[in-house]
Order: C-alpha cells, then sequence, then structure tokens
C-alpha cells in the first residue's frame, strides 16, 4: 500500500517530486516509513535470490526519477537535490551463494543524489533531523560567502628563487595577488607572465607584462612604464585566474641590462587546478579532485569494444567516478600493455571478429557514454617515451631512436650487450656446462663460475676499452717521420707539459680510433734531452718519451673502463640472482627470447648467427640504425631531470654500466632538442597525444620521470590545446618533493600517484593519509594578510597500482578493506586497480596477464568480494571532499589500529573512521581487540557503515586455501564473506557497545568487537550548546574577516576612540613594564615555550603569524588554548584594568565567550581569527592618528611608526619631573608617556630613560609621528634637570639624575631645533618655563615651580658653560653611584677649543659619550677602565654643537631670542665675546682641516686615509685616528662643515669596512682592538673583551646607520651619485625590513654581533634603531624615492 501511494505521489507532482521527496526525508516519521517498508519487502532473511531482486527493483525505481526530473530542477533545486539523502539500512552481506543460516541484506542507496549523476557526485552525510538541515543550510551559505570573500592569495616572488622546485596550487577562479619579496627592495622590476591575456589561449613562450598596483588598488604602472620601483613589499600584481594549467611568472631587473639568453632574476610557477566535468551536455557536473575514485582497468584486458560497457560498469557500480585505462593503441609482439606498436591505430583485438576494424571514434562512443549517462570521467595512458621494437614506421624513421648509428657513444655499451648476447646463448646450448654453468641457473656458484667466464672469456672478445684509446704506435712512427724533417728544437723537455696531451675520443668510437693534437705533441716531446748527444739518440728519446705517456693514457682509460665493466658485471649478476636463484624472487629455470639470462639493452636486428667480430663491424654501418637502445628505468640514484641516453660527460654511461632495468619489447624514442630535430617523431607523438586528449579528460604520463621535461612540456601544450582541462597524472620515483615539483611545475601535473602499498605497517599507511591530502583538523583559516605556504603536490592515492602485486601477496588478505578504507578518508583523489576489489590474490601483469575481466551481473556484482563495502567507502570519500571535510587528523590507536577524522571547517561536522588493519594473517580464530574507547567532542548522528571480511569457515580468520585461476577469464577468491552495515543507529552496531557515555559535549563509544579488517565509520556533529555558540562566533569572525558587519562596525567604533597611549598599551608592553603598573600583572606564560615578549595582542600575534600558515597546531600556544581559556581571560582581563580599555575588553570578552563553549580543538583558529581581526582594526586606528607621510605610507614606514608605540608609555617607575605651574596650555598629566631606550633591557626604573639615546631618538619615533605634545613634555622635562650645563645621562625621575655624558645636552637641544622647525608653531617652545630642580651647580633639589626659567634661556646656559668651560667632580662620587670607575673617572672637564671652536671633554677614565663601556673584571684586569674613551672633542659632537649655534644664530637675528652670544671671563678678568654665527663659523672653517685625514698625512697613528677621525685632541692620539662609525653623525646634521668629495670619500670608506647587514660595525675591522662579538657574561681574563668589554669595539649597532645612510643621500646629491644611491639604500634597507617582520618583538635590535648575526645580550628592540631608519624612510619620500 505504501508503494502504491507513492507511486500515485510520484505520478501526479511529477516535476516536483525529487524536491519534495527532499522535503519530506527531513522528517523522522517519513524516513522510518522507508525503512519499515524495506523491511516489509526484504521478507524472511532466509529469503531466496528472486525477492531480494525484487526488492532491489522496487528500490531502484525511485533512483530514476529525479534523472526524469533533472533537466526541470533551476540551479537551486539542483543543489538542494545534492544535499537530499535517503538511504535505506539494512544488514548486507557479500557472499558469492548466502547461505542458509547467513542474514542476507542488501544496502539500500539507491535514493542518494548520485543517482542523478551517477558517480560524479555523492549524497550528503547528513541525514537526521530538519531542524539541523536547516541551521546546516543557512551556514553553509554563510561559509561559502565567506570563502569567495577569501579566495585571494598571496605569493611573494624572489630575487634568484630556484622557482621550479616551489609548488603552489591555487584552484580555478582564485585570485592571485605576486607581491616582491623584501629582498627586491630598492630595484626596479619587470614581471612577465605566460597567463594569457583575456580571450587569448595559453601559450608556454608567449609572455606578457603585469603591471602594479598599491594595496589600496591604485595602478602604479602603464603600458609606456611598465616597471615599477619596489620600496615595499604591499605592491602587488593581481589577476584572476580563470585558466586551467600550470603558470610561470618571472622578472627581471629593470635597472640593469640582460643578456638575451640570460636567465630570468627571479620566478615563480603557479598551479591553477583544472576541473573535470562530467553529465550531459547543458547539464554538466563537476567533479572536485580530492572526490575523484579511479579504477585502472588495463585495456587489452576489457576484450571486444560491445563488451566493454558490462565490464566497466564494475567501476561505475562500485562508486569509481573516473577510469584510468591503460593504451588503447595497437600493441607490439610481448603484448606488454605499454609496449606501443603503431601510437595512432587502435588495439585490433578491441573488434568483434577477425578482420573487423576499431576506430578511435569507436572508442570515444564508449568514453562519451561513462562520461554523459554514468557520470565517470576517464584518462588514459600515453607513452612517450618508448616504442614497440615491432613498430613499422621505425623502418622509415630509424633516427628517431637512440642507435649506434645516431648515437655511436652508445657502441662501446652494445658490443658488451652483444657480447652478453652470445654468453646467454651459449650457456642455453650448454656450452659453458663444462666450466660449472648449467643451464639451469639456480645456485651461487653458478653465478661465480659465470661471473670469472664473462671476465675471462667474453670480455676479452670484444676489448671494450679499444674503443677509446688510440694506436701508440702510429702516432710514434709518424712522430718519428716529422721530427727528422724539421729544425732542431730550441725547448728542452719539460715534464710538466706532458699532460697538455690528452686523448681526444674518436667520434665513430673505432677500435684504437682516438686522435690527439699531434702539432701541440710535436711541439713538446720533439725537444733536447739531456742524456742524448747526438741527433739519431735525440730522436729515440723524445719517440720512447711520446710513446711512454700515450701508454699511460691508454693504461688510464683501460682501467678505467676495467672499473665500469667490474661495476657492469655485478649488476649483470645481481639481476640473475634475483631472476635465477633468490629464494623471494620469480625463479626462472628457462632461456628463451623472453628469458635470456641477461636482460638486453640494445634490439640484435638480424645478429642471428653472427660472430661477435661480423656484429662489430655492422655496428659502423647501415645496419647499425637497427641497433636501438631499450628503454627502462635507472637503478639507484640518478638524476631524473637528465635524460640517461643522451652523451654524458664522463665514460660511463648507464648502458655501459648496465644500470638499467631495460624493457626489452621497446626502444627509447630519440627526440633531440626541438621537434627540427626529428620532425616525424614530433609530429608522430603529437597527433598521438591530440587524439588521446580528444578521448578522454586526462592523461597519465607513463614514465614521467624519464620523459625529457621540454618533449612533455611540448606534446601536453598540445593536449591542452584540445582539452584546457586536461587532467595530468603521473608517477614519480624521485625521492624528493623539490624534484617532483619541477616536473608538476613544468608539465602542469594535476595529480602524482602515491600508493598505500609502499607503507610496510599500518602506523606508516596513517602518516600517508595524513601527508597527502587536507590540513589538520582545527587548521587555521587562510588570512589574505599572510602569504600563503607552499603546497605539496596533489596526490591520487591508491590502495594498489596496476604495477604491483597484489596486497595479498604481501600482507594478508584481511587487510584488503581496512587499508581501502585508511585511503578513502585520505583528502586528495584516490583509486584502485581492477581485481583488488574482487579480490584477485595475484598481480595482473601487464605483460603476461591475457584473461579477459568479468562483466557486471554476470561475474560481478554487489556480493563479490569487497565491492559493497568499496561502493560505500567511495561515495563516502565523495561526499567528504564535495562537503568541504578538509581537515584530517590521524591517530594511532593501537599498533594495528588507526582512526581517521575529517573534519568539515564550514559545518564543524566531522566523520571518524576507525580501521583494523591486518598486515600479516591474524590467528584463525582471533577475536576482538582491546583497543582504549573513541573519544570525541559532539554528538553521534549515526554509525555510516560497519564492515569486515571473514572467511566461510569456522576459522573466520584462517588463511585462504591455494589459488586456482580460471582459464577464460580474470577471477579472484570466493571463499570470503563481506558483512556490511550502512547508516545505523547506535543500538544496531556489531562493533561498539549499544550504550554511549556522554561527560559535558565529550561523547565516549567503547568497543565491542573491533576484529581484525574491521572497518568502522560514524558521523558526529556539534552539540547543540556549542551550536548556538558557533553560529555567534560564525558570524564575528565574519565580520572581521570581511572587515564590515555590526560586529566588526561595534569594534572599529570603540577602538576609533583610543589615543596612542591606550594604543600602546592594548598592543605591546612587556613584561618588566606590565609588572611596574602594580596591577599583579606580567606577560603571558606559555607552557613548554615561555612567556611572550609583549602582554598586549602583539605578543600574541607574533606568533600567530609564524603558527597559522604552517598549521602548526601543535605549537604550544594551540596546546594552551586547547587546554583551557586562561589565554582568552588574560587579553580581556589585562584590558580591564585600564578605563579607556574597558569597553574594548568587554567587547573581546564577549567575543570569546561563544569560544569557550565550541570543541577545543577549534579554538585555536577561531583565536586566530580574532585576535588578528582586533589587531587590525588596532594599527589601523594607529595609522589613522599619524601624519600623512605615515597614514598614506607603505606597510614598512608604517611598521616602523607602529613600533615606535613599544618605547612610549606612561611608567609609574619612570616619570618625568614635576613642571612648572605656570606653564602654558597643554598641560602635562600626572603621569607623562616616556620613552624607554630599549626592551627589554630599558624598560622601567632609573634604567628607563636615557638622556642621549631619548633625544637620539625623538625625531623618528615622535616628531616625525606627530606626538608632538609628548615630545614637548619630555623636551621641558629633561631641560629642568640640567646641571652643570648638562643633560643628565640617566634622568630617574629627576631625583637622582647622573650626569656623567657630555653628549646628551647637543642631542637635546639638537631635538629642540628639529621640534621648532618640524611642529606646529614649535618655536613657541622656546618660551615654556622650565622649573629648574638644580638652578645652580651646587645647590640642593627646588621643588616644582620655585626656581622657573624659560627654555631658551637654559639652552644659553648650556653654551655659556661650555663656553666658559667647566671641571667639575660628579655628586656622590664612588660606589654609590657607579661600582666601577676609578676615582679619576668621577672628574669631568668640559670646555671649548679657543683656535678651533671645538667643543671638547671627559679624560682617559671615563667615557662621556655613547660608546660608554666601562671594564668591570676584576679577574681580567680591565676593571674601572673605560673602553672607548673618546675625551677630546668627538666627531659627532662637534656636529651637533655646529648645527645648534646655525640654530641659535637663526633664531637670534629672527630676534625669537634675546641672545645672540656667549662671552667668558679669563682667569685675569679678561672678556671673550663670540656670536653664534662667529662660533659657527670658526668650527666651519676648521673641521675639515683637523677631521679629515688626507693622503698626505704623515702622522704615524694614521693608518687608513680619506676618513674623518672619530675625534680630535684625545689623550691617546691614536684613537684619534680610529675609523668608527660616528662621523656621519656630523654629515647628517651639519653637512656644511664638510668639502664633498671628503665627505663622500669617507662614506665610501664607512662602506668598505663597517657597513654590516643591520648595522654598523663600531670599529674598523682593521684596527687591532677589533673584537667583533659581544658577550656580557664572558668570564675570561681577556680584557678586550670580558664583561662585554668589547661593545663597542667592533659590534654592529643598528641606530648609526640610519645617521650613514641619510649622509649618503645628503651627498650623494652634491656628488652627483643620487639615483644610484637611492637604489643601495633600499638594498640596505632589506634586512630592516625583513626584521620588522619576523622578529616578535616588531622591532629593531640595538645591536649584533660579526656579519649581523644574533647577539643575546642586545634589547631585541631600541628606541633609536627604530627612529633612526624611520628618519631614512621619511628623507627618501622627500626625495620622492619611496614611489
Amino acid at each position: 500500500m505504501l508503494v502504491e501511494g507513492l507511486r500515485w505521489l510520484y505520478k501526479s507532482t511529477r516535476r516536483n517530486f525529487y524536491a519534495l521527496i527532499h522535503i519530506l526525508m527531513g522528517y523522522q516519521f517519513f524516513r522510518w516509513l522507508l525503512e519499515y517498508y524495506a523491511q516489509l519487502t526484504t521478507g524472511p532473511v532466509n529469503g531466496g535470490m528472486q525477492q531480494q531482486q525484487q526488492q532491489r527493483q522496487q528500490v531502484q525505481s525511485f533512483d530514476k526519477v529525479p534523472a526524469q526530473a533533472n533537466t526541470e530542477l533551476r540551479d537551486e533545486e539542483e543543489e538542494e537535490a545534492a544535499a537530499a539523502t535517503a538511504t535505506v539500512t539494512v544488514k548486507a552481506t557479500a557472499t558469492a551463494v548466502p547461505a542458509e543460516s547467513a542474514p542476507v541484506s542488501i544496502s539500500a542507496n539507491e535514493l542518494s543524489a548520485t543517482a542523478v549523476m551517477g558517480n560524479a557526485g555523492s549524497s550528503s552525510i547528513s541525514r537526521s533531523g530538519v531542524g539541523r538541515s536547516k541551521s546546516l543550510k543557512k551556514h553553509h551559505s554563510e561559509v561559502l560567502k565567506m570563502s569567495k570573500d577569501t579566495e585571494s592569495h598571496s605569493i611573494p616572488i624572489a630575487e634568484g628563487t630556484n622557482a621550479e622546485h616551489v609548488l603552489y596550487r591555487l584552484k580555478r577562479g582564485s585570485r592571485l595577488r605576486v607581491h616582491p619579496d623584501v629582498s627586491l627592495l630598492g630595484r626596479k622590476i619587470l614581471l612577465h607572465t605566460n597567463y594569457p591575456d583575456e580571450g587569448k589561449k595559453f601559450v608556454r613562450t608567449e609572455y606578457r607584462v603585469l603591471g602594479w598596483q598599491l594595496r589600496d588598488g591604485q595602478q602604479i604602472t602603464s603600458d609606456k612604464h611598465p616597471d615599477v620601483h619596489v620600496v615595499d613589499t604591499d605592491i602587488y600584481s593581481e589577476l584572476q585566474l580563470n585558466l586551467s594549467g600550470t603558470f610561470r611568472f618571472y622578472f627581471r631587473f629593470a635597472d640593469r641590462e640582460a643578456k638575451p639568453d640570460a636567465p630570468p632574476d627571479g620566478a615563480l610557477y603557479v598551479q591553477v587546478e583544472p576541473t573535470l566535468h562530467v553529465g550531459p551536455v547543458g547539464a554538466q557536473k563537476i567533479i572536485p579532485l580530492n572526490s575523484i575514485r579511479c579504477q585502472t582497468v588495463m585495456a587489452k584486458l576489457l576484450g571486444p569494444l560491445h563488451t566493454w560497457e558490462a565490464k566497466l560498469r564494475v567501476a561505475k557500480e562500485s562508486g569509481y567516478n573516473v577510469i584510468h585505462f591503460t593504451p588503447i593503441q595497437e600493441l607490439g609482439g610481448s603484448r606488454s600493455g605499454y609496449s606501443l606498436r603503431d601510437q595512432l591505430s587502435v588495439n585490433p583485438n578491441f573488434a568483434a571478429k577477425k578482420g573487423e576494424r576499431v576506430t578511435f571514434e569507436d572508442v570515444e562512443k564508449v568514453i562519451k557514454k561513462c562520461r554523459q549517462e554514468w557520470g565517470v570521467a576517464s584518462i588514459c595512458d600515453i607513452v612517450l617515451n618508448h616504442t614497440a621494437n615491432e613498430s613499422d614506421w621505425l623502418l622509415k624513421h630509424p633516427d628517431a631512436t637512440y642507435s649506434c648509428a645516431t648515437c655511436p657513444y652508445l657502441r662501446p655499451a652494445f658490443l658488451l650487450d652483444a657480447a652478453l648476447a652470445q654468453c646467454s646463448e651459449d650457456i642455453a646450448a650448454g656450452k659453458l656446462e663444462h666450466v660449472g654453468v648449467p643451464e639451469i641457473i639456480d645456485q651461487e656458484c653458478h653465478l661465480e663460475a659465470l661471473k670469472y667466464q664473462l671476465h675471462h672469456a667474453y670480455l676479452s672478445k670484444v676489448n671494450i676499452h679499444e674503443l677509446y684509446q688510440c694506436d701508440v704506435m702510429k702516432y710514434v712512427n709518424e712522430f718519428m717521420s716529422q721530427v727528422r724533417t724539421r729544425e732542431p728544437p730550441k725547448n728542452v723537455a719539460k715534464e710538466s707539459r706532458f699532460q697538455e696531451i690528452q686523448l681526444i675520443q674518436d667520434p665513430a668510437y673505432r677500435r684504437l680510433g682516438s686522435t690527439i693534437d699531434f702539432e701541440l705533441a710535436l711541439d713538446i716531446f720533439n725537444a733536447f734531452h739531456g742524456d742524448c748527444f747526438d741527433e739519431e739518440s735525440r730522436f729515440r728519446k723524445c719517440a720512447e718519451t711520446l710513446r711512454h705517456h700515450l701508454d699511460a693514457l691508454n693504461e688510464q682509460i683501460r682501467a678505467e673502463l676495467q672499473g665500469h665493466l667490474n661495476y657492469a658485471i655485478e649488476n649483470c649478476l645481481a639481476g640473475v640472482r634475483y631472476e635465477r636463484v633468490q629464494q623471494d624472487g620469480p625463479r626462472v629455470r628457462e632461456i628463451s627470447i623472453t628469458h635470456p639470462v641477461f636482460m638486453t639493452y640494445f634490439t640484435h636486428t638480424r645478429t642471428e648467427g653472427k660472430s661477435l667480430q661480423e656484429i662489430e663491424e655492422d655496428m659502423y654501418g647501415q645496419a647499425g640504425e637497427f641497433f636501438m637502445a631499450h628503454n627502462g628505468w635507472v637503478m639507484g640514484s640518478s638524476d631524473p631531470l637528465l635524460d640517461f641516453a643522451e652523451e654524458q660527460v664522463n665514460r660511463g654511461n648507464v648502458y655501459l654500466k648496465r644500470e638499467l632495468i631495460a624493457w626489452g619489447d621497446s626502444v627509447k624514442l630519440r627526440f633531440g632538442k626541438r621537434p627540427e630535430d626529428s620532425p616525424y617523431l614530433w609530429q608522430h607523438m603529437t597527433e598521438y597525444v591530440e587524439k588521446t586528449a580528444r578521448i578522454f579528460d586526462g592523461v597519465r604520463l607513463d614514465n614521467c620521470h624519464s620523459t625529457p621535461l621540454h618533449v612533455a612540456e611540448y606534446l601536453l601544450d598540445a593536449a591542452r590545446k584540445i582539452n584546457p582541462e586536461l587532467y595530468v597524472v603521473a608517477e614519480l620515483f624521485t625521492n624528493s618533493d623539490g624534484t617532483d615539483n619541477v616536473f608538476v611545475n613544468r608539465l602542469g601535473i594535476t595529480s602524482l600517484i602515491r600508493e598505500a602499498l609502499s607503507a610496510w605497517d599500518s602506523h606508516e599507511q596513517g602518516r600517508l593519509v595524513y601527508r597527502y591530502g587536507g590540513v589538520p583538523v582545527g587548521g587555521f583559516f587562510a588570512n589574505p594578510n599572510r602569504d600563503a605556504a607552499p603546497s605539496v603536490a596533489h596526490a591520487l592515492f591508491l590502495d594498489l597500482t596496476h604495477d604491483n602485486p597484489s596486497p595479498i601477496e604481501k600482507r594478508s588478505v584481511y587487510d584488503l578493506l581496512p587499508s581501502s578504507a585508511l585511503v578513502a578518508m585520505a583528502c586528495c583523489a584516490t583509486g584502485s586497480n581492477r581485481g583488488y576489489d574482487e579480490l584477485v590474490p595475484h598481480h595482473i601483469h601487464v605483460v603476461d596477464e591475457e584473461r579477459p575481466y568479468q562483466e557486471w551481473g554476470k561475474g560481478v556484482d554487489f556480493k563479490t568480494g569487497i565491492v559493497a563495502a568499496k561502493r560505500a567507502l567511495n561515495i563516502l570519500h565523495g561526499q567528504l571532499a564535495e562537503e568541504g571535510f578538509s581537515q584530517v587528523y590521524v591517530d594511532q590507536m593501537d599498533p594495528n589500529v588507526v582512526a581517521v577524522t575529517r573534519h568539515s571547517p564550514n559545518t564543524h561536522q566531522t566523520v571518524i573512521l576507525v580501521a583494523h588493519t591486518a598486515f600479516s594473517y591474524p590467528h584463525p580464530n582471533a577475536g576482538a581487540t582491546n583497543v582504549r574507547p573513541l573519544r570525541f567532542e559532539g554528538v553521534l548522528d549515526e554509525i555510516i557503515l560497519e564492515a569486515n571480511l571473514t572467511m566461510k569457515s569456522d576459522k573466520p580468520f584462517d588463511r585462504p586455501a591455494p589459488f586456482k585461476k580460471d582459464d577464460h577469464v580474470l577471477n579472484g577468491f570466493t571463499q570470503f564473506e563481506l558483512s556490511l552495515q550502512e547508516h545505523i543507529p547506535l543500538s544496531k552496531s556489531q562493533v561498539f557497545e549499544t550504550s554511549l557515555y556522554t561527560d559535558g559535549n565529550n561523547t565516549q563509544l567503547n568497543f565491542a568487537n573491533l576484529r581484525p579488517g574491521t572497518v568502522v565509520a560514524i558521523r558526529v556533529s556539534m552539540h547543540p550548546s556549542a551550536r548556538k555558540s558557533f553560529d555567534r562566533l560564525q558570524q564575528v569572525t565574519n565580520a572581521l574577516r570581511l572587515e564590515s558587519g555590526a560586529q566588526c562596525e561595534e569594534l572599529k567604533s570603540i577602538v576609533s576612540k583610543l589615543d596612542l597611549p591606550a594604543l600602546s598599551r592594548a598592543l605591546f608592553s612587556c613584561d618588566q613594564e606590565e609588572r611596574d603598573m602594580g596591577l599583579g600583572g606580567s606577560a603571558y606564560d606559555i607552557p613548554n615555550f615561555g612567556p611572550i615578549v609583549y602582554c598586549g595582542l602583539q605578543g600574541f600575534v607574533s606568533l600567530l603569524t609564524e603558527i597559522s600558515p604552517r598549521d602548526d597546531l601543535g605549537h604550544p600556544l594551540c596546546n594552551n588554548l586547547r587546554d583551557g581559556n586562561w589565554m582568552m581571560d588574560y587579553i580581556a582581563d589585562r584590558l580591564n584594568n585600564f578605563a579607556d580599555l574597558k569597553p574594548l575588553s568587554n567587547w573581546l570578552r564577549a567575543t570569546f565567550d561563544p569560544l569557550k563553549n565550541v570543541p577545543r580543538y577549534l579554538i585555536p583558529c577561531y583565536f586566530d581569527t580574532i585576535v588578528s581581526g582586533v589587531y587590525n582594526v588596532l594599527v589601523n586606528q594607529v595609522n589613522q592618528l599619524m601624519p600623512d607621510f605615515i597614514r598614506d605610507g607603505h606597510n614598512f614606514t608604517q611598521s616602523l611608526a607602529l613600533s615606535t608605540l613599544q618605547f612610549l608609555a606612561v611608567c609609574n617607575s619612570a616619570n618625568l619631573p614635576g613642571f612648572s605651574l605656570a606653564l602654558s596650555p597643554p598641560k602635562p598629566p600626572k603621569q607623562c608617556v616616556t620613552l624607554s631606550a630599549g626592551l627589554p633591557h630599558f624598560s622601567t626604573g632609573y634604567m628607563r630613560c636615557w638622556g642621549r639615546d631619548t633625544f637620539i631618538a625623538l625625531r623618528g619615533t615622535m616628531l616625525l609621528t606627530g606626538r608632538f605634545t609628548e615630545a614637548r613634555f619630555i623636551i621641558i622635562g629633561f631641560a629642568s634637570a640640567m646641571r652643570h650645563g648638562l643633560i643628565p645621562n640617566l634622568l630617574d625621575n629627576g631625583v637622582k639624575p647622573r650626569f656623567n655624558c657630555r653628549d646628551a645636552v647637543w642631542w637635546w637641544m639638537h631635538s629642540i631645533a628639529q621640534y621648532v622647525n618640524e611642529a606646529p608653531k614649535g618655536a613657541a617652545i622656546l618660551n615654556d618655563k622650565v622649573s629648574r630642580i638644580f638652578p645652580y651647580d651646587d645647590s640642593e633639589p627646588h621643588p616644582p615651580g620655585a626656581f622657573d626659567q624659560l627654555l631658551h634661556d637654559v639652552m644659553q646656559e648650556a653654551l655659556q658653560v661650555h663656553f666658559q668651560g667647566l671641571q667639575y667632580r660628579e655628586r656622590n662620587a664612588g660606589q654609590e653611584i657607579d661600582a666601577h670607575m676609578v676615582d679619576q673617572g668621577f672628574n669631568n672637564h668640559i670646555g671649548v677649543h679657543p683656535d678651533t671652536g671645538f667643543v671638547f671633554g671627559g679624560n682617559s677614565a671615563n667615557c662621556g659619550t655613547w660608546m660608554d663601556k666601562m671594564g668591570s673584571s676584576e679577574k681580567a684586569g680591565n676593571r674601572g677602565r673605560p673602553s672607548t674613551p673618546r675625551d677630546g672633542s668627538a666627531v659627532e659632537l662637534v656636529g651637533l654643537q655646529y648645527a645648534v649655534l646655525r640654530f641659535m644664530q637663526g633664531l637670534s637675528e629672527r630676534k625669537i631670542i634675546p641672545h645672540s652670544g656667549v662671552e667668558r671671563k679669563g682667569p685675569s678678568g679678561e672678556l671673550t665675546k663670540w656670536t653664534y654665527k662667529e662660533w659657527a663659523d670658526r668650527i666651519q672653517n676648521n673641521f675639515d682641516a683637523n677631521f679629515f685625514v688626507k693622503d698626505t698625512d704623515r702622522t704615524s697613528v694614521a693608518n687608513k686615509k680619506g676618513i674623518y677621525k672619530d675625534s680630535f685632541g684625545a689623550t691617546q692620539d691614536w684613537t684619534d685616528f680610529q675609523l668608527r662609525c660616528n662621523f656621519p653623525i656630523t654629515l647628517t646634521v651639519a653637512a656644511e662643515l664638510c668639502d664633498p668629495k671628503n665627505a663622500w670619500r669617507a662614506l665610501e670608506q664607512a662602506r668598505k669596512y663597517l657597513l654590516g647587514p643591520l648595522g654598523m660595525k663600531t670599529l674598523d675591522p682593521d684596527d687591532w682592538n677589533y673584537r667583533a662579538n659581544y658577550d656580557n657574561s664572558n668570564d675570561s681574563t681577556d680584557c678586550t673583551v670580558a664583561h662585554g668589554a668589547n661593545y663597542h669595539q667592533g659590534p654592529e649597532w643598528v641606530w648609526p646607520i640610519g645617521f650613514y645612510l641619510r649622509a649618503r643621500l645628503i651627498f650623494a646629491k652634491k656628488c652627483g651619485y643620487l639615483d644610484e644611491t637611492i637604489a643601495e639604500t633600499w638594498a640596505i634597507l632589506r634586512a630592516h625590513l625583513r626584521e620588522m617582520q619576523t622578529s616578535h618583538w616588531r622591532g629593531l635590535p640595538e645591536l649584533t654581533n660579526d656579519n649581523g648575526s644574533y647577539c643575546n645580550d642586545s634589547c631585541r628592540t631600541q628606541a633609536w634603531s627604530v627612529g633612526t631608519v624611520l628618519e631614512v624612510l621619511h628623507d627618501l619620500h622627500a626625495l620622492g624615492a619611496d614611489v
């Protein structure tokens, strides 16, 4: 009644029946009705075959309905139909004849969507709950939208990249952005690609120039100006990839001339995956690559063409959607499926009757039906390397082969092959039995006797070495004849010249045919000998010397050849040993043409009955054209990129050394380098490949690793012209991923064949499943802001290839099913070989096997072997791919049990398959294996399938009886029974206990009966409570990804209210700074990793940018996220401590809440999306608060500006001194932002605020970033602490400032000048009131407001004190302020030289400039000894002094300040006055004369000329002449002091001797005191390095490079070198950009050791390093050099 009702429903709702079924299947009641119907129609379990067949026909009647309605459904309805899944599940067994007691059942999968398109698609896995299906549908649409929006890939192109070895696989329709790598910074490049322009076809050799865009999409190149100047890595060239294939991108430097044949300066390959289309025209569907289930069939075993459909139907019914055919062409005499007699003719055996002709068009009809009606695509082998020996076309075109005529270098190898052939014939004739080599060789002693005979009887017949030697006596006689007719020589015999005479190989390889340069021999050997007293004796002596030399050369060759021949004989014997002696070999006994003793390497055409001498004669004649080399594969490690048959550099090719496993039925084809080298062959093979591409959807490249790349490129290009979506498969044996990638990139190979049979145990098999497909479960989402990671070649993963023996021979029959199941779970294309599913227990040999396959319904059906289970697994594999189950996890549950998880990152559904492998035969009565329970997060939806294979006997795992081959058809075991259940509830499981256990969101299934060979697969959905959280989470992560949506807009609104100090707290704050806040905070400590470098988001993002592209889910950060919610709570709770960050904290807490409720394995990927998304919004806000130079600049500029926030923060323990109460607005806050010198060492307390560091860094970190107000407070704050006319070295809140530096005051005044010139209304600061702490040198500290002074008066005081001169002793001198300084060091002296105007100071016991390392090792004896006193006039201080004086001069002349100069009183009260101008002029007039070391300088310590001294007037005069990195500061701040030519020469010296990768060497490497590597923990007795005494004696500091680069730009412009200097500057900055991108601190370090190597004691990020490099970018911007 139910059936009749359904039929009526179909007739009355014909058009919409399928859609209605889809809806009804969402209701449990309807599915129950179908199951009840199935039970009714099945009848008793022992019912007959007729009843089963009727039931199947009834169910299949539903199968036909959607196909009829399909053409009327719209696309949207088709998508819904594809998701519909109605499967009736009953117990299924696959037995040849059902036993009376055995349950008979059939898997009713006929209502699945596969019926619509055969095997093209697979039914949806979702089979329960209308509520869940609705939410999933909604979620699918969201996810699809998200995936489309993020299908953009960024790939860098770099200089010198070995592009062919790196693979990037992208899907068709992807958007590709190629951007320059850091290595290209500063270069002008022209980018080319052979990806065709829109509307044009791909031609490999046709390239076009690509344009470039800024990150906002603005085009920056044009047809007229196509090259781009690379000034950052954020520019890109974009392509929409709508064509399939592999495309090459390369660039050349536009700023240098390239030779026409020169390789590119950098390159990149990108593969765009093809799409396989099946189905009727107009209603085609795509087979995703990872959905492929391919079965190999040997074409020759398919029999007559009219029987193919029934035989191929086996693949369709077994769930395969691709069929791989071996070649369909006419075969050679061996009947090998790969030895083709005629590439352009179909195998005549496909004809129904002898004499009938089958055409390619006939075959195409069958293939077309498979494609259009069955939904099954097809691929076919193409054999490009060889052709059958019997190929008729070779008679007309023997030049197409490697023969003795075309390749004379093979003649020695052919002669050896002929000798071996004669030996084989002699053994077969019994001629060697008397010497121990019988006709049947089966013992090791036979091999020993054979070895002796080969060496002494056969090799001696051919004397192969003579083909490489010369005729000695011929040359000796000719020499004697010639010397008698020539003038006596003038030279004396020199043995050293004898080696100039070497043998020149005879191109024809004739015996003793090698030659020598005879004229040269006459010149060398026709010479005087001291022991010869007449001409005749000299003649004989000369000739004898020549003879000895030629004999030696011949002997050298003989020895070399003998070595090759010894090796060759061993290879020959190894082959004989395996074939005839070894127990694990085939144990061949006969000797025949088919089974010679030694494999033949050449065809021996018409050599029967001829002697070796006659054969050798033929070798040099026309007959040699048909002595053709066979093809094969090379043993051992050979370079697969080289053609092994081509002439080699040395004499030992693979044919001579017998390294080839030769295929004696086929000859290797010789294409040459280009089609012109063998026109017929190229044309013939092109036609062959085109025919194949026209018929099939793809090709398999046979013997790919031995195919010359240029040949395969040419022919595949021809094939793609026929079929642009050609699916190309190949099997490679290179043992190198990099080399595999060369083939994949060059040839556009879609999938590489991989085989599960290569695994030696279940663990290795599980590893292969993981390696060949998918990303880890919980893998990170693609981030368009991060570069795509290189890909692994796509795999076609087979449980068995047709080249290998059956696993039944290597493992056990019980392993067939579990191994297939593991393969089916791989996230890649999968496949098998016909016969595997039918339990054929032997290798179906491509040569020997002639029995045809059996037909579906006759010899093969669902009860055959494991066919029914394979169908279920194949369908499951397709479903997993089509529904986005792209993530994979492999769990080794037991030495024999492997669990594979496939997870969908879109729906977060999971399929888990557990396979109990049986690599060896289990105990005949093996029971269940004790395995730990299966635990997972989520709820169990269903058991997808349970299956196992057992023997039909009382011993279920007994070994099979000896197999009996059917004489007429290919057959397999029939004594095994398959038990299969599909889509069942847990209550019907035979593998699990029927009760499950739950713990929160976790579910546990206990195994009850997991026996060897068992496979079980379950489907798991997210827990309902987690589903709600996931939906919320998905909304916010989508919003962050797309940078739009309510959640993202709310976040942007919150962040828009944050200022830079707040953003600094949100992003940065190192551990010490966090602790200093007194809130109990510290850096987050990741177990098994350590504390992160910042407490803010940057600390996490720095790690995530490394982890996510590699999907490094094993990283401790990911482990910590999965283990608990601490990291999320830390981030939100920390921000809650700050009033201005509370809204952000609340937003993050609300966003993290749903993340805590989803399965733990998903947390890392969503955490990354959330944190990285918030980070991007914060960084965008930072950029918005920056000046135009930064806001509108490139990433490099913005990253440096961002890093300035690291140093500028409020620190409780390091505030500025109190300000005047009368200070003009804006008023300073109670706690001011201060600038840390560097992190982490100088982050808090008295060590945070250094006078010189602050003002060296101030312009770059504050003025260029627009932080003028905070800069004003810092300038005034330090001014308040002035004493002795000096700014403190260490500010220490103004409480305990230390005045032991004489340079900070000059940097301070220089910063004031910069502020005045760059800040809005900057001059107003000069009249700001400064509350002096120490208004007099000896005064006690004054409170704020007690003594106010205008800033310009404070500056005047500093100048006045220096001009007057001052000697003072540091207050509290001694251990309290410096534990290492000797007493003299506390005495300070500053002043101005009356003649030069140079400021001077210091003594040999202190160090008052930035090179301030004081020795501290008692052990080494350097305690209290400054490494670099730099007393006298330090070069940079003179430059700063001059710049300040010119600034003051300008202020005075414009009446901005009341001062005009300085004055001093002499000892006698005389008054000396200098105006600022006079003082500056005096310096300018004396600088070059006193600092530049001319070539004419004869000072004994002037070791280098053309440099600027580091100081003038030092106590130790030799230190003046040291080459250091300080003089470029003066060249930058006071360029007019220097003669441009002198300055440029000095800068060139600095480039040569001081420039490092990231910084500047602090001392000339030629200096005796140069020590490049700083180690503060050094406790040696070496006083030059102990306790880091060499801090400034060689290590490469980063901040000076900023002044060096700026100075070069200044003087390059003056000297006419600007363009090349700009390019050089960008090139140097590459290292800094890379450091900014990769350092966890996202900054530039304080210093590096030798040649840029890591220095452990360096601050990882330093304010002045960042600030000075940002100044360089600003200068480049001002020059227009950053566009």
